[in-house]
């Protein structure tokens, strides 16, 4: 029985050299408990694959199978000979089982191996009548040249013999021509005869006409020539003949020539025929090859010709012991594969787009192998096998393009063509490995180990997140060999693009098929997966490029344009380039495209470039061959889009908690006004406190506010756009401790009716958390008017616009409650959560904060010129106060839009901008009468503090209509000044609730020992 190359199961009629390797089985017996029969394995040396066959052969229904038996499957584990420690039965079925009472075994349909299935009862297998084996050893064959130099198939002919005598030559200078030197065989026309050349010269080994020793026994020495002469030709010739189930091999020379009594001249015994001795075939037992003691005693061995055959030559093709063999195997894996000589990559480049392999130098500086799946190859062994996992061929499929595999040099075309798969050879000793299939180099192969690269499923192209895409102000950086700052933007007066501007146009992404990626590259199935472990299917999604109302198409002459009167392109977004500053992308064409049977896209035709044959630089469609490939790197502009208010000298940071909360104000870039609470009067509303602006020396109370971070260090997007909680008015009712139960006449019981301590008695008093009160600055974008509202007397609108002012608001424990007017006459102190939590939903800041949606009460601040804001000038740090676009969140578009509600001044009242009208590039100049600020610090005395409550320790402060009123200080000293620092009252005060006459405007309320507060008079 042998394996044919097909990996089918056949019998042969003659075993010759050439299929000897595939009819040798390697028997593995695995006893079992007493009583039970013997397991055997069998793994054919040729094929080097274990005897296991698969079921699913069988059609529905059938007991034999009607197509040959493939090796490779799931039945292994075969019944054979009952008896193996002495010797093995003869003519025996093989089977094994494939469940529990039913077995296969092997029948034979002419040469062919089948399979059929039977009962696992005795009489049933045996009245199947599968197939009979006996296990023999092989007969000695002849082999011939190729066979002697690749060793039956287990390495390369080009690499040398060296056999191993045992014993072999010892303590003598004289080498061993099969040993110590590494020999090619050559074919001769003689038979099974073969040259011996050694491969440094290529010279011919031969017995030669003379003696290695003078006395004594004579034993003749070998020799070597560049040709052999008509009388020395037959000495040259060697007769190799192997018995592969002992790899033992016999040596014997065709003629040997020896002097006689008679004639003691070399070149005439050459020609005598009784100095000669000559051999026709093996059948003959002279003229071997052995090794001879010269003194025995000193233990002197040389090799030499003889009658007797006294040392045991192996050719290293072993039986069931690992042959000694330069086959090598990799593990399962991902790899990148380079030529050690020039240090190329084996790929698949953009310009050759999956069309064939090649080798491709790779500048480092500019390219990360790793982040391209053209570069890499998936490696898997064709044998799994544990005989033959370290030999294994392996198959090697290119990550990205799958139907490149096995990369073979055509000597034909002088290119590289999808081949066999791979049998790696490796010289002992070196980590480079050698393909004769792929080069004639030396490889050096890589496995990837790195997660990141294995599991990234977006490896290769550019995959943006919904988060990602809400940011609108992308610019295109250009690879360029002459200078690194350049980008893609709009030629002035025209529709056309270029890449030869050092300021940016804008962009931004328009997912296609709601983001939703395609797999694309080598299939991951299960059984991938479990071969290696993390292998990621990849996957790349398309995108369109958007610049305000116009779309990035291809338009006259093939030049891309930005237009709204064309189909928009679409692109991907594949990987060419990297350096220290990050990735560039090829734009590929995603519509013109070459497609499978199935609709997955296999090669593409056409992608952006850069137009390099004139001046202009215009951007243009280029067919994918085009070698030159345009790149560009995908980001914002290395200028922030947002401030952050964590600057050391311009914000007040302290260093090392830069993102604490700051005391801000807010001034007016061209005017020099002032945000403040609005003063007035034909803007102000009763119970509204609405956010103003205005000269400095008309606020009634102070100019600054508290600015504390919303969602730095806490969501996705925070270090691209940092929002912020605007509030004044703080403060701090701080709850109750919690007093333990102090009785003695009981025993301390939880509400379980449980044993416990004092404090969680249920007769003890629980702690009441505090919390924090303040005015929140919030847009009324979300508020509705009441429906019986006069026309310019509306709370939350000034003509179509949005207003903005504070509202009365609660924190607990990251929680915020916007009260309203629910407890605005009760002071901080008395406020009960209970109470809050029965009116009021509570807005969990925790959540909220990750969600990366801007809110109707945070606050953005957006630059004006981000190129100029990473100067530590306060005056090019100038930006927009940004308020959310839509009244329930614009998580689309929240990250600089293009139209957004921003801080303007509409007729001297203080609204935001309708997102409907107002774009950035014009508010950013101040047009449409959009605000633009800088900052000033601040301070705790000079809060813009509205007209509500004001808690000073036990004692509270009340603003009203004409007056204050003072609770909780009965018995202390009231002093009440104006801005002026004029006293408008000075008493002691009776009642626990007094209230004391004041004029409207900003007053100093000072409580005998409690530190003075301002309040707003109406």
């Amino acid at each position: 029985m042998a394996v044919n190359e097909k990996g089918e199961l056949v019998t042969v009629d003659n075993v010759t050299a050439d299929n000897v390797a595939s009819t040798l089985w390697c028997t593995t017996v695995t006893v079992e408990n007493q009583g039970k029969a013997p397991i055997y394995d069998f793994v054919n040396k040729g094929a080097e694959a274990l005897l296991s066959v698969t079921m699913d052969d069988f059609a529905k229904n059938a007991m034999q199978t009607t197509k040959n038996s493939l090796v490779g499957g799931e039945i292994a584990g075969w019944a054979f000979s009952g008896t193996y420690a002495n010797a093995l039965e003869t003519n025996r079925p093989l089977y094994s089982y494939f469940q529990e009472d039913s077995v296969v075994g092997l029948v034979l349909v002419g040469t062919n191996v089948r399979l059929k299935k039977a009962g696992g009862k005795a009489a049933d297998i045996s009245g199947a009548k599968f197939a009979t084996f006996t296990l023999v050893e092989a007969d000695g064959i002849a082999l011939n040249a190729k066979q002697i130099n690749t060793k039956l198939g287990i390495q390369d002919a080009a690499n040398g013999v060296k056999l191993t005598f045992n014993p072999d030559r010892n303590n003598t200078s004289l080498e061993n021509p099969f040993s110590d030197v590494a020999f090619i065989a050559k074919d001769t026309k003689d038979g099974s005869f073969v040259y011996v050349t050694r491969k440094a010269d290529n010279q011919y080994l031969h017995v030669d006409t003379a003696y290695t020793n003078k006395n004594s026994d004579k034993f003749l020495a070998f020799n070597y020539k560049k040709a052999l002469s008509k009388d020395l030709a037959d000495q040259g010739k060697f007769l190799f003949t192997y018995f592969p189930s002992h790899d033992s091999l016999v040596i014997q020379v065709k003629q040997a020539t020896r002097l006689s009594a008679s004639v003691k001249d070399w070149k005439k015994a050459l020609t005598t025929a009784g100095n000669k001795t000559i051999i026709a075939n093996n059948k003959t037992a002279k003229n071997y090859v052995t090794i001879q003691d010269l003194v025995k005693a000193d233990e002197i061995r040389i090799v030499t010709i003889a009658d007797v055959k006294e040392t045991d030559i192996t050719l290293g093709f072993t039986g069931c012991v690992q042959a000694g063999t330069d086959k090598v195997s990799l593990e399962d894996g991902l790899y990148v594969i380079q030529n050690a000589e020039t240090n190329k990559y084996l790929a698949s480049p953009i310009h050759v787009d999956g069309a064939a392999s090649e080798w491709v130098t790779v500048d480092k500086a500019e390219q990360n192998v790793m982040h391209m799946p053209a570069y890499q190859w998936v490696v898997l062994k064709t044998k799994t096998s544990e005989y033959f996992l370290s030999t294994s061929p392996v198959n090697v499929t290119n990550r990205e393009y799958p139907l490149l595999k096995n990369p073979a040099y055509n000597t034909t075309d002088k290119v590289l063509k999808n081949g066999a798969s791979w049998q790696l050879t490796q010289a002992e000793g070196s980590k480079l490995y050698y393909c004769k299939a792929l080069s004639s180099d030396s490889l050096v192969i890589t496995k990837i180990t790195d997660k990141n690269i294995l599991g990234d499923k977006y490896l290769g192209y550019k995959y943006l997140t919904d988060d990602e895409l809400m940011i609108t102000n992308y610019a295109f950086n250009y690879f360029n060999p002459y200078t690194m700052d350049k980008y893609i933007a709009q030629v002035e007066g025209d529709t056309t693009l270029n890449a030869l501007q050092e300021e940016a146009t804008f962009f931004e992404l328009v997912k296609q098929n709601d983001n939703k990626t395609v797999a694309y590259g080598y299939t991951v199935d299960a059984t991938v997966q479990a071969r290696i472990e993390g292998l990621a299917q990849l996957e790349r999604a398309t995108y369109q490029i958007k610049a305000g109302k116009n779309m990035i198409a291809v338009g006259k002459e093939n030049r891309y344009v930005l237009t709204e009167n064309l189909a928009p392109a679409t692109f991907y977004f594949k990987e060419n380039n990297e350096t220290e500053k990050g990735c560039y992308y090829a734009f590929i064409d995603a519509d013109d495209v070459e497609k499978d049977t199935k609709g997955n896209v296999l090669s593409f035709n056409n992608k952006l470039g850069v137009a390099d044959q004139s001046l202009k630089a215009l951007l243009q469609e280029q067919v994918i061959e085009e070698v030159r490939t345009s790149a560009f790197r995908i980001g914002l502009a290395d200028q922030p889009l947002y401030r952050r208010f964590n600057h050391v000298e311009l914000d007040g940071a302290v260093e090392g908690n830069e993102d604490a909360t700051k005391l801000l104000k807010f001034k007016e870039a061209y005017v020099g006004d002032y945000l403040m609470d609005e003063t007035n009067k034909n803007f102000m509303r009763e119970d509204m406190d609405y956010l103003g602006i205005g000269a400095k020396n008309i606020a009634k109370a102070g100019l600054s506010f508290n600015v504390r971070p919303f969602n730095i260090g806490k969501s996705a997007q925070y270090q691209i756009k940092p929002q912020y909680l605007v509030y004044v008015s703080e403060t701090e009712n701080k709850g109750t401790e919690g007093k333990p139960c102090d009785a003695t006449n009981h025993k301390h019981m939880n509400a379980n009716g449980e044993p416990c301590g004092p404090e969680d008695c249920i007769h003890a008093t629980p702690a009441v958390p505090g919390f924090n009160r303040y005015k929140l600055l919030v847009s009324f974008a979300d508020s509705v008017e009441a429906k019986d509202v006069v026309k310019g007397e509306e709370l939350y609108h000034f003509g179509k616009y949005h207003r903005v002012g504070f509202v009365d608001a609660v924190e607990q424990d990251s929680v915020l409650y916007i009260l309203g007017e629910h407890f605005e006459n009760v002071a901080t102190k008395d406020l009960s959560m209970e109470d809050i939590k029965k009116v009021v939903k509570g807005i969990n800041l925790k959540v909220a904060v990750t969600e990366d949606t801007h809110h109707n009460y945070t606050w953005s601040f957006r630059y004006i010129d981000p190129a100029k804001a990473a100067n530590e000038v306060e005056e090019d740090r100038a930006f927009l106060i940004e308020s959310n676009v839509e009244p329930k969140g614009n998580k689309g578009e929240s990250i600089a839009p293009t139209n957004a509600a921003w801080l303007k001044n509409q007729n001297n009242c203080l609204v935001l901008s309708d997102p409907e009208e107002s774009e950035f590039e014009e508010a950013k100049t101040g047009g449409d009468n959009a605000l633009i600020f800088n900052i000033e610090k601040g301070s705790a005395d000079d809060m813009a503090t509205d007209n509500e409550e004001i808690a000073t320790s036990e004692v509270t402060v009340i603003a009203g209509k004409g007056n204050v009123t003072i609770a909780g200080a009965a018995g202390k000293k009231v002093v009440v000044s104006n801005i002026l620092g004029q006293v408008v009252a000075n008493t002691v005060i009776t009642s626990d609730n007094a209230t004391i006459a004041a004029p409207a405007g900003v007053v100093v309320v000072a409580v005998e020992g409690e530190e003075a507060v301002k309040a707003i008079i109406k």
